[in-house]
């Protein structure tokens, strides 16, 4: 705020000293009365303030030079920004390509049309059996190569190159392995929920050997109806309804290094006999097996699920045992089953 000034305080003061001696004169009516001096006031104007220093921010001092433009220099290796496509611009070749689907047209056909590779299926079926369904287009009349849990067998493509089989699990789940000639593999898988419910025994055996597995069941001798062979092979349907076993041949002899088998199931439980199941290999001596090394395996399933496998080696008679046979006994342990 600005003070008023002092000149106009003093001035104020003497009019009004002035104004009462004039008043006073008139109220006495004496001449002789000394008239007041009156002092000159003269008014004095203020002192002008001394001006205070400021001090200055050197960053609030603006100077009028011209600006002077200082480059930009880009770091060294500095990346650079891509650029981006335009909308409705031309893509890349390389990206157009990405997009496109490749078409195959080299892919091998067999002679009906059927793209070649090998597929392997497995259906479970009653009494533990699975149906093994092998396929490829471009092996026809091929040798195969069927492995399960010890087991080995070969079979024939036909001519489209389908081969079905039907083979006795010994455990489960059952893993096959399927080998075609030219290298390719493939396996599959089958669970079984009965498979706790049957015993198997099985030969199997390399070459064409005239092997045969032989069950005597409660008691029956050779040509009974108890006597299960190639030639009273019985059905999955007896042993399914406790009657008694089946035995089922596996293998084929119209490929070359054959690998044959015969597989023998009994149900754990029977309806009757007297518990006791006689087991034993028998071999026709002929003019193909004469004296020939034979080798041979079995294989036995327990209630734990556990397959025992055991490795044979023997010899056939002699070419002059033609028409004889030769039993192999005590190889096999005879099935002791419970009767319900």
């Amino acid at each position: 705020m600005i003070s008023k000034p002092k000149a106009a305080i003093a001035l104020t003061v003497g009019l009004g000293i002035v104004g009462s001696a004039a008043l006073y004169m008139q109220a006495g009516g004496s001449a002789e009365t000394p008239a007041p001096r009156v002092a000159a006031i003269t008014p004095v104007a203020p002192a002008a303030p001394e001006p205070m220093p400021v001090a200055l921010d050197a960053e609030a001092v603006t100077t009028e030079t011209a600006p002077v433009p200082v480059p930009i220099i880009a770091p060294m290796n500095a990346p650079v920004a891509p650029t981006l496509p335009m909308p409705g611009a031309a893509r890349p070749e390389r990206l157009a390509q990405a997009d496109a689907p490749e078409i195959v047209t080299d892919q091998a056909l067999s002679p009906f049309g059927l793209p070649c590779g090998l597929t392997v299926t497995t259906e479970a079926r009653p009494a533990a059996m699975v149906a093994l369904d092998i396929m490829d287009p471009c092996q026809g009349n091929a040798r195969v190569v069927v492995e399960h849990s010890g087991l080995n067998l070969t079979g024939q493509t036909d001519v489209m190159g389908i081969l079905t089989m039907d083979i006795p699990a010994f455990e489960s789940p059952a893993f096959f392995t399927v080998r075609m000639p030219d290298g390719a593999s493939a396996s599959a898988l089958a669970g079984l929920p009965d498979i706790g419910d049957y015993t198997r025994v099985g030969l199997q055996w390399n070459e064409d050997r005239a092997l045969e597995l032989h069950a005597m069941e409660f008691g029956a001798t050779y040509g009974d109806p108890g006597h299960i062979w190639r030639e009273n092979p019985g059905t999955p349907a007896r042993a399914e309804a406790g009657e008694g076993g089946f035995l089922t041949r596996l293998g084929t002899t119209d490929v070359d290094a054959p690998m044959l088998a015969e597989i023998y199931t009994f149900p754990r439980d029977t309806l009757n006999g007297d518990g006791t199941v006689r087991l034993s290999i028998e071999a026709e001596v002929t003019e193909a097996n004469c004296g020939q090394d034979t080798l041979a395996r079995t294989l036995e399933s327990d209630e734990e699920g556990a397959v025992a496998v055991i490795e044979l080696t023997f010899t056939v008679p002699g070419c002059d045992a033609v028409g004889d046979y030769l039993v192999l006994q005590n190889l096999l342990q005879d099935l002791r089953v419970a009767t319900n």
